[in-house]
């Protein structure tokens, strides 16, 4: 989220794990995700932002549910060395 507001990108995985997160860890209406991310994304686009969104929701034309995405794994196979985490956050979290 540290990168989105500071550079008003973030990669298609990010956007989905962020997503994931937002929506089956938090708890929150993936809208106001949606919302969030239409506002700060510079290379915005209606289908492909609110289209993850409701697909992570499982809400939609592919209602299928628990679309939840295991934080521990995607950090182990995405940024095993937390080199990215360290560059966005300014510390390693296990």
């Amino acid at each position: 989220m540290n990168q989105l507001k500071q550079t008003g990108y973030m990669s298609n995985r990010g956007r989905q794990i962020v997503a994931s997160c937002f929506i089956h860890e938090l708890g929150l209406d993936w809208r106001h995700g949606a919302t969030y991310f239409e506002q700060h994304l510079i290379d915005y686009d209606v289908a492909s932002n609110w289209g993850n969104w409701q697909y992570l929701a499982g809400v939609g034309a592919d209602p299928r549910g628990c679309r939840q995405f295991n934080l521990r794994k995607q950090t182990q196979q995405y940024d095993p060395n937390g080199e990215f985490i360290d560059k966005w956050q300014g510390g390693h979290v296990s």
